[in-house]
């Protein structure tokens, strides 16, 4: 910074010296006059020029050393300003390469996460699936024992198995714990209860005791057996050494017609039949008579698994009559056949069993509605 050279002049002098003048001063013109006039000193202007001088200096050295100090603090200021916007685009670059990591992190957590929900949905797709094969799977097999149920109230009128299936199917419903299944439950439950209360017969042993009597006909005797089996019995001959040697004529004569007398006697018997032609008949009759007995048993049996109390009975009936006239009532077997016969033919058959159908229905219809 240039300093401009301090010029003197005698002109502020001057003018100094002209504001003192008498005339110009008010006090003066009243009367009052100076007794010598101001005069200038050359030395004072120049000590005040130096001053001047100096203080113009000491100003421009103080603002040189303030401008430089300001450029070196800008110059610093500066610097660190450009350090901070270094750091700061760093920083920005970095935080942009966090932000791009960021996103892509972002875009495989998504990926991943739409590819866990596809596989959620497959999974509970499959779980509903399993779940719903598994419902189905159990209604199948509930059906099937109600099925079961009614064929055996049908067919056999077995009461015992049918409560056993009925209840079979309501354990495996209480097994699989499904809020869908209660009606069902419900329903065979009283189903349950109206088989409990209903009167129990064995349609199964009476069956079982038919055909125990229809096998074993051929073991009983007819009575045409009993008679041919007499006839054909050994008679003793005259013993006609019983006499002494030594005895007369007329005591052997004697003998002799006691010993035929006793023939005779061995060869009749006297027994009360209801029909004569029941002891006259040949073996091919007898057999004949045995299938009629045979049949009479298996139509009561299938009569029994019908339902027919009319047929079952007259059945029976026959195979009582039959068994009156040709059979060796006597006989061990044949007794204990007749008295097994009576109470075949003494038992009801026309017990009303109670039906299935609610369960049935019910099952039916759980399984058309779709989940």
């Amino acid at each position: 910074m240039a300093l401009e050279p301090l010029q003197t002049s005698s002109a502020p002098a001057d003018d100094a010296v002209g504001q003192a003048r008498p005339t110009d001063n008010p006090a003066l013109s009243s009367g009052h006059s100076l007794a010598k006039p101001l005069e200038v000193n050359p030395r004072a202007l120049l000590w005040i020029a130096l001053i001047a001088l100096a203080i113009a200096i000491f100003a421009a050295g103080y603002s040189y050393r303030q401008l430089a100090t300001v450029k070196r603090e800008t110059a610093r200021r500066l610097a660190e300003l450009q350090q901070i916007v270094a750091v700061a685009t760093e920083t920005a670059n970095r935080a942009d390469a966090e932000a791009r990591a960021a996103r892509q992190q972002s875009a495989l957590v998504e990926a991943r996460l739409a590819e866990e929900q596809g596989q959620r949905e497959a999974l509970e797709q499959l779980y509903s699936d399993l779940s719903r094969g598994r419902d189905e799977a159990v209604l199948v097999e509930v059906e099937r024992l109600i099925t079961l149920s009614a064929q055996e109230l049908q067919l056999s009128g077995n009461v015992a198995t049918a409560l056993a299936a009925l209840q079979t199917a309501d354990a495996r419903l209480s097994r699989s714990d499904n809020a869908r299944f209660l009606p069902l439950r419900r329903v065979l439950a009283r189903d349950v209860e109206r088989l409990r209360a209903a009167p129990a017969v064995d349609f199964t042993g009476i069956a079982l005791k038919l055909d125990q009597l229809a096998s074993s006909v051929d073991s009983w005797p007819l009575l045409a057996q009993v008679t041919s089996n007499a006839a054909a019995l050994p008679t003793p001959g005259p013993n006609l050494d019983a006499a002494a040697p030594n005895s007369g004529w007329w005591a052997r004569r004697w003998h002799a017609l006691q010993s035929e007398l006793g023939e005779y006697r061995d060869l009749i018997r006297i027994r009360v039949v209801s029909s004569p032609e029941s002891v006259l008949l040949d073996s091919q009759q007898q057999q004949l008579v045995r299938q009629q007995l045979r049949l009479r048993f298996l139509n009561a049996r299938h009569a029994l698994l019908a339902r027919n109390d009319r047929l079952y009975r007259a059945d029976l009936a026959e195979a009582q009559a039959l068994m009156g006239r040709y059979v060796d009532t006597q006989s061990p077997q044949a007794a204990n056949a007749v008295t097994l016969t009576k109470q075949l033919a003494s038992t009801a058959l026309s017990v009303e069993l109670p039906t299935i159908g609610d369960s049935m229905a019910a099952v039916r219809s759980l399984r058309s509605v779709p989940r």
